[in-house]
């Protein structure tokens, strides 16, 4: 076989009614079979790769196919699953809309409509971001101490890949350029183009770490960056359904949950990249034997993850500012909404052609301050200006 994957009965299929030109899309490319030497203990074979593994993935040009598939699969998935999942589960736990075209029906029937477009967004993030911390955490957990120097360096050149591994950095290579897509195409926000950098940041560090091989601690930050994604959306969906309390806890846990992992983590991740990786590895470019580290490629890769720890220190800095809001009861103001007009809270304003805009009635959602694209989930859908939330807007 051109190409494999772990799951021979998909990999048969597809090449029996797929035309060949299609199969570096849907599958991965460049398997070579994995024969440990005799010479190799077991705890030698478990210390590079998964025990059980018989087949390898090299790297090449049509890994580049694979991630265009997936950018557009995450694309098609977000629209069936907010079309056909989340907007009818909201839809059912809310109940039947306001019959009538009075003045008040009118605005609660909006009022629903936009709740289930920010629930089902939110609800996309979510999704994603669970299904891809745990592939991220059974990746890592494959071999003994993940996070150890040795892990992380001792193997290099990590080359070439089990399955899992292979498909999950292109997958997610494939995530953010269907996110460079969504906060293109949906209304900007303030903080667009803040976003936009930190995603071809993203980009260039996942691209960057799979050709030169330092896909072992480009995992571990994956992993660390997805964890407290699974939270903000999280808070918001229980927001949308009325469950306060609830959503107070869940914004408290994203809030450890993002100063455990993407404060003090990534520091870690920073602080043995630039301590411990020249213990492990020597400075040369040899291509030939998968070895990419430099001097300069070593300060380059040292410095963007600094930089993806500067931006979330700042969002971070800006998330504790709503908390602390919250609990002193001053209410949140929202830097980050759409330049839109806007009326009281409940209230509709006439926008261009007499369009009818409605902010959800009540309040302001505190939790539409915190900045989402520091790590997995970006700002899906644009605005938020009429988040339902427990304080309303000071003015």
């Amino acid at each position: 076989m051109t190409y494999n994957l772990t799951l021979s009965t998909y990999s048969s299929w597809v090449h029996a009614y797929l035309p060949e030109r299609t199969h570096p899309f849907v599958l991965l490319s460049y398997p070579i079979p994995y024969h440990p030497t005799p010479s190799q203990s077991f705890k030698q074979q478990q210390r590079i790769y998964p025990i059980g593994t018989h087949t390898l993935y090299d790297k090449g040009w049509k890994d580049v196919y694979f991630s265009i598939f997936w950018a557009i699969a995450f694309t098609i998935l977000r629209a069936v699953f907010m079309r056909f999942v989340f907007a009818p589960f909201v839809r059912l736990i809310s109940g039947r809309p306001p019959k009538g075209d009075g003045r008040e029906q009118r605005k609660e029937r909006k009022r629903r409509k936009h709740v289930i477009t920010r629930f089902s967004e939110q609800a996309w993030s979510w999704l994603y971001c669970s299904i891809f911390w745990t592939l991220g955490v059974v990746t890592l957990y494959q071999v003994p101490s993940p996070t150890s120097p040795q892990q992380l360096w001792g193997t290099y050149p990590y080359s070439p890949l089990p399955a899992l591994n292979k498909f999950y950095y292109l997958a997610q290579l494939g995530w953010w350029f269907h996110q460079l897509y969504v906060i293109s195409t949906e209304k900007r926000r303030k903080d667009h183009w803040q976003m936009f950098g930190h995603h071809w940041l993203t980009i260039t560090l996942i691209v960057s770490s799979y050709v030169a091989n330092f896909t072992r601690v480009g995992v571990v930050v994956h992993s660390l960056l997805d964890f407290c994604d699974i939270f903000l959306p999280l808070a918001k969906m229980i927001r949308y359904l009325g469950y306060t309390t609830a959503c107070d806890i869940t914004f408290v846990i994203f809030l450890v949950s993002w100063l455990l992992t993407r404060q003090i983590g990534l520091f870690l991740v920073i602080k043995t990249s630039y301590f411990d990786a020249p213990k492990y590895i020597s400075f040369k470019w040899h291509p030939a034997s998968g070895h990419y580290l430099t001097y300069g490629t070593y300060l380059g890769f040292c410095g963007m993850l600094a930089v993806l720890w500067v931006l979330a220190s700042v969002w971070f800095y800006m998330a504790c500012r709503v908390a602390v809001r919250v609990v002193r009861g001053l209410g949140a103001e929202d830097s980050r909404s759409d330049d839109e007009d806007e009326g009281e809270d409940g209230e509709e304003v006439e926008g261009n052609e007499g369009e009818i805009k409605v902010r959800v009635n009540g309040d302001m959602d505190a939790l539409k301050d915190v900045p989402e694209s520091v790590g997995t989930a970006s700002n899906i859908g644009g605005a938020v200006d009429g988040d339902a939330g427990g304080l309303k807007k000071r003015r």
